[in-house]
């Protein structure tokens, strides 16, 4: 399964995937030059909302990979 967009954070410290499949779900990798952590599942952009804040990223802090 193939993610329809990724993003990254400005640092490069995070790697968002979606996926659309048959619901909208957001796999959440944590980076680390060449390492990388197990992805976490979020289900739905009200859960995806709620990680970007409490990890304070902001939309404009995204850009595409």
């Amino acid at each position: 399964m193939d993610p329809s967009a990724v993003w990254r954070d400005r640092l490069h410290r995070w790697r968002i995937e979606a996926y659309r499949a048959p619901d909208l779900r957001f796999a959440i990798v944590a980076t680390n030059g060449t390492t990388e952590s197990a992805p976490v599942w979020l289900f739905g952009m009200p859960a995806l909302a709620r990680w970007l804040m409490t990890h304070s990223i902001e939309l404009g802090d995204l850009e595409r990979d």
